[in-house]
Parts: structure tokens; C-alpha cells; sequence
């Protein structure tokens, strides 16, 4: 796996790539089409350039698609008019349909009995302010249902956020150490709500503060398994979150760079619940040869504090988790995970659309494309105070097929090797990063 990596970081950092000429205009109006319900300021809030400044056809592709990114248009379309010796930008969208389920497939551990499936309820564009109302529904291995609300602008003056959300889930224990105080498996059930506060600064800058509270409750009391010395811990939690993100086109990148840091402060002392949570995501998309592109990714989460719940450790194995490991659970206070991965275009770029009975256009109308991938990841769990062992690492490589279905989803089939060959096929909705 060392291996892997270290050809992928030599042909990253060594290939030097010849620059073509890119026109630059400068932008004298824009004028936005199509969007019958969408309101402007929403497609505008995405540019990163405004009217008076000069642009490159390179960046009004990169705008163009984070438009799309935006989730709620089957497809944008950037054309510079001449009109009177002025440069007038058209940007002209479809608009998607805004009221839909989105069905998913998590299949887990090559078996039915661990694969969750469900649909998500989703009221896109709410008002033409882009805002999100979303009722989740999973069923099968951790039954969840939940609620969400997202307002990406309750102020223009200020540009702040808002979102809220309330959620319950059973939850079949993940710790090894809990299943031996325990002697078997078992479920607990958890809820809470949350509220969210958002600031953006620029188009690749935001900062959010959340509140909330989590209800988690145990069949019985499980001395380690719980923080508050009881079989319920009722967990009031403060978070503060950066977000750096300018990737191009968000639901898959192909050039851009995102990166998250987050710390969660647990219990504030009540209830002898009192501990913290640290994580950083960093992911960086770059273009290498002709249509492939680089990807890698580090994934970190650290747990300290007086005492941490070991529903609460960090886990690989169960949504994070290591192709050609991902029958294999681990914990400890801390997870770190890495990817790097290289993706190829079969089909880059296919608008498709169905005329079915009772079925709207734009809801049978989508942006397919066909991806072919090389992945390889390597990750481990350890303790506080211990340190990380290289022989510790678990890591795995393989191969898969992204088929897009934007702007809604994606479903990905992969085959994945770990050390000794042993093969595993996977197969999930949504992306790997």
C-alpha cells in the first residue's frame, strides 16, 4: 500500500503540464434565464467574480459548475452575448424537480443482514431561496428517521445560515469492548435535536456554531459504555465548524480543494458527562493527464476528556471504513483514514431525459456520467497515549464504477484487495469522497 502511495505522490508532484492560452474578457452585465422559480441572488451568491471584472473561459467553466453544485438544476449553461460592443454574461439554467424521494443502498459486510436501505424526502429550492426541508427514513441495520430544515440565507446583508434538525435512531452497539461487558449484542436507541448558525465570508469560506442535546439510552448500565454513570446520558453539546471548500463541482470534484475542522464540547460537567471531540476532513482534487484526475483525502477524529463514552470512541468499519476491510470493525479514541484515488471519465458528460406518463420532464431528466476509478486506502484506530504503529495500519486497494446521477445521486461498484489479495465487492449509493 506504502507503494501505491508513494507512485501516486512521485507522479503528482513531478508531472508538469503545458499551459494553453485562455482568453480573458471582462464582463460588462450579466443576465440569468430559466430560473422561473429560483431567485437571482442565489446563482449569484455562487460566482466568485462580479460585473466590471475581467475572466478566463477556464473560470466561467469552474463557476458554471459550482452553480450546479448548487443541487437544484439539471443543467447551466454560461454564453458571453455581444451586445453594442459590450460583454453581456448569460447564464442559463434548467431547473430540476424540486420534490422527490431519493432511494439509497448501503450494502455492508457482504450481507443483507448489516445493509441499511431507505429514501430520502427531499423539498429542494423551497420559496426559490434554495432552502432544504429533508424527512429521512432508513431501514434494516440502524433503523434512523430524521428532519431537517437548511436556510443558506436568513440575512444577504450578512450572509448567515441557518438549519435545524431533529433525528432518532437504534443503533446496534459498535464496540468490541461493550459487547464483552456485555456478553452479547444489543441495541440502543438515541435522540436529539440541533440548531445551526452559519457565517460565510467569501465563496470558499464559512464558519458555523451549533447547539444540541442527545438522548442516548442503554437496555441497561454498561460501566464505560455511558459517560453519566446511568443507562441515559443526556448530552447537551456545543460545535464549532470551518469550512474551507473550492472545488469546482461539489458532488464530484475534479479540481479544488476542501477542508473541515471541527471541535465538540459534550455534557459541559452535567451529569458527569464532560468530554471533547476534534476531527479535521482534508481532501484536495487535481487533474493530472488529459481527463484524469487526483484525488486524496485524510480523515481524522480524536476523542479526550474526563470520561469518553464508548458509544462515543471512533470507529472504522462502519460508515468510515477501509475498501478491503469493510467487514472488519475497530475503535479507540481515535481514527485516522486516508484515500488517494485516480478517476477517469468513460462518459464525462451526458444530458438524458425520459417523456413517462404522470412523471414532470424535469424530474426524469438528469446529468449521467460514468466514472472509472483506482483507489487505494490506509487507515487505523488507537488510544489516547498510545502511538501509532505503521503495522497497525489496515490498508486495501481495488478498483470501481461511479455511475452519476446528478444532480440527485450516485451509485458506485467496487471490488476491493487488502494485503493478502482477499477480495470483497461493494456496492453503495452516494460518493466516496
Amino acid at each position: 500500500m506504502s507503494k501505491i502511495l508513494l507512485f501516486v505522490y512521485i507522479l503528482f508532484t513531478t508531472i508538469s503540464l503545458g499551459q494553453t492560452v485562455d482568453k480573458e474578457i471582462k464582463v460588462d452585465s450579466i443576465r440569468i434565464e430559466g430560473n422561473k422559480t429560483t431567485k437571482d441572488f442565489v446563482i449569484l451568491r455562487e460566482l466568485n467574480f462580479a460585473v466590471g471584472d475581467t475572466v478566463s473561459k477556464s473560470l466561467l467553466n469552474y463557476n458554471r459548475e459550482r452553480v450546479f453544485s448548487l443541487g437544484i438544476f439539471n443543467n447551466v449553461e454560461f454564453a458571453i452575448e455581444k451586445a453594442n460592443e459590450l460583454n453581456i454574461l448569460v447564464i442559463n439554467v434548467q431547473e430540476s424537480w424540486y420534490i422527490y424521494p431519493v432511494p439509497f443502498f448501503n450494502w455492508r459486510e457482504n450481507t443483507i443482514a448489516k445493509s441499511s436501505y431507505g429514501f430520502f424526502l427531499l423539498y429542494k429550492n423551497f420559496r426559490g431561496r434554495n432552502e432544504t426541508i429533508q424527512a429521512l427514513a432508513s431501514f434494516g441495520y440502524d433503523p434512523s428517521f430524521n428532519l431537517f430544515y437548511i436556510n443558506p440565507v436568513i440575512s444577504t446583508k450578512y450572509d448567515l445560515s441557518l438549519a435545524f434538525g431533529l433525528f432518532h435512531q437504534t443503533i446496534k452497539n459498535k464496540s468490541l469492548m461493550a459487547r464483552a461487558i456485555y456478553k452479547s449484542d444489543f441495541n440502543y436507541k438515541t435522540s436529539g435535536a440541533s440548531i445551526t448558525l452559519g457565517k460565510r465570508f467569501n465563496t470558499s469560506n464559512n464558519l458555523f456554531l451549533s447547539l444540541g442535546f442527545s438522548y442516548i439510552d442503554v437496555p441497561i448500565y454498561l460501566p464505560g459504555f455511558n459517560a453519566s454513570g446511568s443507562k441515559i446520558d443526556r448530552v447537551p453539546w456545543l460545535q464549532l465548524q470551518y469550512v474551507l471548500d473550492t472545488r469546482n463541482l461539489k458532488q464530484f470534484s475534479k479540481n479544488g480543494f476542501f477542508g473541515k475542522v471541527e471541535l465538540t464540547h459534550n455534557g459541559f460537567g452535567i451529569n458527569n458527562v464532560d468530554y471533547n471531540v476534534f476531527g479535521f476532513d482534508i481532501r484536495e482534487y487535481h487533474p493530472i493527464i488529459e481527463d484524469i484526475t487526483l484525488k486524496w483525502r485524510i480523515n481524522y477524529r480524536h476523542t479526550f476528556g474526563r470520561v469518553i463514552p464508548l458509544y462515543d470512541y471512533s470507529f472504522l468499519g462502519n460508515g468510515q471504513y477501509i475498501r478491503g476491510h469493510i467487514t472488519e470493525d475497530r475503535e479507540g479514541n481515535n481514527a485516522l483514514l486516508g484515500s488517494v484515488e485516480l478517476s477517469y471519465p468513460v462518459i464525462k458528460e451526458w444530458y438524458f431525459g425520459l417523456k413517462l406518463p404522470l412523471l414532470p420532464k424535469r424530474l426524469t431528466t438528469a446529468r449521467i456520467g460514468l466514472q472509472f476509478n483506482i483507489f487505494g486506502d490506509t487507515g487505523t484506530t488507537y488510544n489516547n497515549g498510545e502511538r501509532i504503529s505503521i503495522s497497525k495500519f489496515d490498508s486495501g486497494w481495488g478498483f470501481g464504477l461511479t455511475i452519476l446521477f446528478l444532480p440527485y445521486n450516485a451509485i458506485r461498484f467496487e471490488y476491493a484487495f487488502d494485503e493478502q489479495m482477499n477480495g470483497e465487492f461493494n456496492i453503495g449509493s452516494g460518493f466516496a469522497f
